[in-house]
């Protein structure tokens, strides 16, 4: 990989990690001179990064209207939502018979990880523990596919965001949490899959209550209209 090859994956990788974090809002425009100063670099990376990060789906590049953090209509969301819940539910029965006891133990750290920061009503702390929790069910299920293909789920993970700062959402999440990962350690891989596709379902449901807030505070440009 050339240097300036390496320099755009590095942009690449810190503004996905702003754009997940919440950093950077979705819809906002992504201006290259401004995101060279930013990353302290010169223009050809950033444009080069942009383009790795159009390819995953989190940005938007519109011609002479610039580029943006993506903004899905809301049957985008629905949809991605049905295929990541499905994809989510087969990592975790897929997990059982293969997961090992250091893994069930690193899930119930994350877990109690979601439980604290739930307890200080740290949205940020709760997003990140729930992220490892997800991400380690879906490395336990040693399935590359699986995992391949729920790397372009992250273009969710700004919503998700948004969905757990819903009232009562953190709280209904530590529950489902419990139930999957109980149905894994236990073995019962039908469960299993029956609790995570229950719960990312709760997600997409929660959507609603989200779009709502939107409306009434006047920001529902966050997400497209006409579809």
């Amino acid at each position: 990989m050339t240097a300036a090859g390496s320099l755009s994956s590095q942009i690449a990788t810190r503004l996905e990690a702003e754009i997940l974090s919440g950093q950077r809002g979705l819809g906002d425009r992504l201006d290259e001179r401004e995101l060279a100063e930013h990353f302290n670099a010169s223009r050809t990376p950033v444009r080069e990064a942009l383009q790795r990060l159009a390819a995953t789906g989190l940005v938007q590049v519109n011609g002479r209207h610039g580029t943006n953090v993506a903004r899905l209509t809301l049957t985008q969301l629905l949809d991605a939502f049905r295929v990541v819940s499905e994809l989510e539910a087969m990592a975790a029965e897929q997990t059982v018979g293969r997961i090992t006891a250091e893994q069930i133990a690193d899930l119930w750290v994350h877990q109690r990880g979601c439980e604290e920061a739930f307890a200080a009503d740290d949205v940020d702390a709760f997003c990140i523990a729930n992220d490892h929790l997800h991400s380690g069910i879906l490395a336990a299920s040693g399935n590359w596919m699986l995992q391949e293909q729920m790397r372009t789920a992250r273009v969710l993970s700004p919503y998700r965001r948004h969905i757990t700062y819903q009232p009562g959402r953190m709280a209904r999440s530590l529950d489902e949490h419990r139930a999957f990962i109980a149905a894994i350690e236990a073995g019962d891989g039908a469960g299993a899959a029956s609790h995570m596709r229950s719960h990312v379902n709760a997600l997409a449901t929660g959507l609603s209550d989200f779009l709502y807030f939107l409306r009434r505070t006047g920001n529902d440009e966050i997400i497209a209209s006409g579809q």
